[in-house]
Parts: C-alpha cells; sequence; structure tokens
C-alpha cells in the first residue's frame, strides 16, 4: 500500500510538472533558432548572409503582449542580420479585441534594424478587420509583399525576395508571376503547402503558419499540424528535390500549449554549395498524413 501511494505521488508531480511546462513554462518562452543553408542556387560571394526570420505572432492571444514583441525586436536585432522578414499572421482580429493601438505596435516594428531592411508578407489571420496589420506596416514603413518582388543590392550583389499572397485565401501557380533573374532567390510564403509549386531555380523558401503543431511528441509528431501535407512541412528546414524550406515554428501558442516545441525566431544563414544530389528530408511518421482532421478544416475557414 506504501509502495503504491509512493507511486500515486510520484506520477502526480510528473503531471504538474508537465502541466507547467506544456501551459505555462514552454509558451512563455522564445527560443533563438540559428540554422545554416547551403544551395547550389546561392552565389558564394554573397556566403553568410544572414536572415531574421519571426512568424505568427498573433499579438495579443495567450502570452503574446507587447512586453514580447518587443523582446522578439531586441532579439533578433541583436543577431545583426542582413535582412529581416515577417512571414504573417500578426493577427487582425486579435490585434483589434485587445484594442491594441495600431500606433504603438508600428513603433515597435519600426525598431528593428537589418542591412537590407525589413519585408513582410500577410498570413491567413491578417485580413478581418480589414486594413488593420497593412496599416501597422504602413505606418511602420515596412513594405508589404503580395505576389510581388523586391530587388536588394547586397555588397554589390543583387537577390530577388518574392513574397507570396496567402495560400488558403489565393490559390495560384507561382510561375505566373514570378521572373528568373538569375539572381539568388528567397521566397517568402506565410503557408508551407506552395512548396511543391516553387519554381527550382530558388535558393530557399521561408514559411511559418504551422505553429509546428505546438504538441510535438516524440516518434510520433503533432497530431494538429495545419496543413494538407501532415508531418511533412511540420517545423524546421526540408529538402525536396534538392530546394530547401525552412518552416518557423513561430510566436504564438493558439492552443495555448506547447510541448517539446518552444515559440521560436530564426536566423538563417545562406550558403553556395556545389551542385550535387543531396537526401530529401526523411518525413516522420506516426499521425496519419492528414492528421490535422477537424482542426485543419476550422483554420481554412477563418
Amino acid at each position: 500500500m506504501k509502495k503504491t501511494l509512493s507511486v500515486v505521488l510520484a506520477l502526480l508531480f510528473v503531471l504538474c510538472l508537465l502541466i507547467f511546462d506544456v501551459y505555462f513554462l514552454e509558451p512563455d518562452m522564445l527560443v533563438l533558432k540559428r540554422q545554416n543553408v547551403y544551395s547550389d542556387k546561392w552565389t558564394k560571394n554573397l556566403d553568410g548572409y544572414k536572415i531574421g526570420v519571426i512568424s505568427d505572432l498573433h499579438i495579443g492571444t495567450y502570452r503574446v503582449n507587447q512586453k514580447k514583441l518587443q523582446k522578439t525586436v531586441r532579439t533578433i536585432n541583436a543577431e545583426k542580420p542582413d535582412l529581416i522578414v515577417l512571414l504573417g499572421d500578426l493577427d487582425a482580429k486579435s490585434i483589434t479585441q485587445k484594442k491594441y493601438s495600431e500606433d504603438e505596435i508600428a513603433k515597435i516594428f519600426s525598431e528593428l534594424k537589418a542591412k537590407d531592411g525589413v519585408i513582410a508578407i500577410l498570413g491567413n489571420h491578417d485580413f478581418d478587420p480589414p486594413n488593420v496589420v497593412k496599416n501597422i506596416y504602413q505606418k511602420a514603413k515596412i513594405p508589404v509583399l503580395e505576389n510581388t518582388e523586391t530587388i536588394i543590392t547586397h555588397n554589390g550583389k543583387k537577390i530577388q525576395v518574392v513574397g507570396l499572397k496567402d495560400w488558403w485565401h489565393n490559390k495560384y501557380n507561382p510561375n505566373d508571376f514570378m521572373q528568373n533573374r538569375n539572381y539568388p532567390v528567397i521566397v517568402l510564403s506565410h503557408n508551407p503547402d506552395v512548396f511543391p509549386k516553387i519554381p527550382s531555380y530558388v535558393s530557399i523558401t521561408l514559411s511559418g503558419h504551422t505553429h509546428g503543431g505546438e504538441i510535438y511528441l516524440p516518434l510520433l509528431g503533432s497530431p494538429f499540424v495545419p496543413s494538407e501535407y501532415g508531418q511533412r512541412y511540420r517545423k524546421g528546414r526540408i529538402i525536396e528535390n534538392g530546394q530547401y524550406l525552412y518552416v518557423s515554428g513561430g510566436v504564438a501558442s493558439l492552443s495555448r500549449l506547447r510541448f517539446l516545441n518552444p515559440p521560436e525566431i530564426a536566423v538563417i544563414t545562406m550558403y553556395a554549395r556545389e551542385h550535387k544530389k543531396i537526401r530529401d528530408t526523411k518525413v516522420q511518421k506516426g499521425f496519419s498524413k492528414n492528421h490535422a482532421g477537424i482542426f485543419f478544416e476550422m483554420s481554412k475557414k477563418i
């Protein structure tokens, strides 16, 4: 009886620690991920080019207030990136409901510093109410790319940056408006599901949207990923047919939970490599391919 009680108490203690981590500790964290990418579509005279990646802030949701936004800005600035990209989902609805000032948020974003500037795209949570997110970016003097491009000149060398419209709101073929200018190309897409349609000459595609599934279970992956491809584009660096995708785990936790997957911002450093066949990223098995189920269908309607 005494042994059984000890086991029960130990299990309760572990459960309490788990609840504390999942609900309080991890959602309040902010991890900086540094990732090197070696692409044969990059050029050697641009080796070491650093891209700061911020995605899925969902300002005003659980554990994401103006203080955390300021911390995000300070952390990414400290890395001294050459370019900073904002990959969508500031969350117009949450900002409006919390009655956050557009001017105050814009002021925080205006403090982002990068040699080649800051570029934004919109996510599926940035359209309703309309213009809230666009107003913030306009006030912060941050350009928003919507199936458009900009050309950056870095140390005399050109880089093409293409920003895509949100994939859930607009189905399109990127080849219809992308031009191969024979520069290294960075594509920004809030949703990684567009990746199979990205032209082969692109150096890297940067995405968010999935939050890394928020809850991650070893050997199984995440039970909820808002993607048509299941675990395939859940999080991190992904290689397919010699092309590179990086999916940010995002800052916010819409489920209010995180497990083995803390909120993150990232710095991607680009390098050239010789053309040779590289292995595709192995897709984690465990949950079924389209495991997002009801969560995915509900998210599509947002």
